[in-house]
């Protein structure tokens, strides 16, 4: 009976104390992931294509362009750190890249695509790295002309097919 009345009452104790016992949350919780900057471009750069495809308004694309020309500066930064080569290139780049979607189309081709106003570079990485942010300023500035008809989807279109290409190359560099 003792024995009884021992383990009754341990488990009445026991019972008991488990009202005010809070679990303990791990301090190895989960954390979400978080995407890379690379990671987040190429992101950011599909879903561009994937807008310009089902022909998005020029407000929206405008604005995602943009997303993808201010990625493409911090890019180019971790660029520069492992290929200092590229400086002198990517900076006078980075230093024009707000002004560059409001200039004509024409000048962005001459001046940026074509490197007519860009410092001269002697390690191909380079020149992949510029386009990540050369193509999405074009379509920016294609987006602030309005896509007035198809072939400016067209145009737009294969501005970021090119950069998805220059992108590959860049990230192999990078990793």
């Amino acid at each position: 009976m003792l024995k009884q009345l021992v383990v009754a009452s341990s488990l009445i104790i026991v019972s008991g104390c488990d009202d005010n016992v809070k679990p303990k949350q791990s301090k190895a919780a989960v954390q979400p992931y978080q995407l890379t900057t690379l990671e987040h471009y190429q992101h950011q750069a599909n879903n561009l294509l994937r807008s310009i495809r089902v022909q998005k308004d020029a407000a929206n694309l405008e604005t995602q362009s943009a997303d993808l020309v201010a990625l493409s500066q911090t890019i180019l930064s971790d660029l520069i750190v492992d290929y200092p080569q590229c400086a002198e290139y990517l900076n006078a780049l980075i230093t024009v890249a707000d002004l560059l979607p409001s200039l004509p189309l024409e000048e962005i081709e001459s001046g940026y695509h074509s490197d007519g106003k860009l410092p001269k570079f002697d390690e191909p990485i380079c020149y992949h790295g510029k386009d990540l942010l050369v193509h999405p300023a074009t379509v920016q500035a294609i987006a602030r002309l309005g896509f007035v008809d198809q072939q400016a989807y067209e145009y737009a279109e294969l501005e970021i097919i090119e950069v998805i290409a220059h992108f590959d190359q860049v990230e192999q560099a990078l990793k």
